[in-house]
């Protein structure tokens, strides 16, 4: 858990380190636009090797429902 939350703030602009926990509702985040959406979609390819879409981010609602999301997938994959 603590790596994704440490590559989703460096992934998504102006995130402070440090700023995000797993309860985090990133979809309440200032920060959170649709680029961000792109990004996130970009660090969990990047970081992670998993394919993930707009509609499965969108359907998590805290960071930890995405880093959930990104293991069960890598698990599958």
């Amino acid at each position: 858990m603590d790596a994704f939350i440490r590559e989703f703030e460096a992934s998504i602009e102006e995130l402070e380190p440090g700023s995000v926990t797993a309860e985090t509702r990133f979809q309440d985040m200032e920060q959170w636009d649709s680029l961000a959406v792109l990004t996130t979609i970009a660090m969990a390819d990047a970081e992670f090797e998993v394919e993930l879409t707009a509609n499965e981010i969108l359907a998590c609602t805290t960071i930890q429902d995405l880093a959930e999301l990104v293991q069960r997938k890598r698990t599958a994959g």
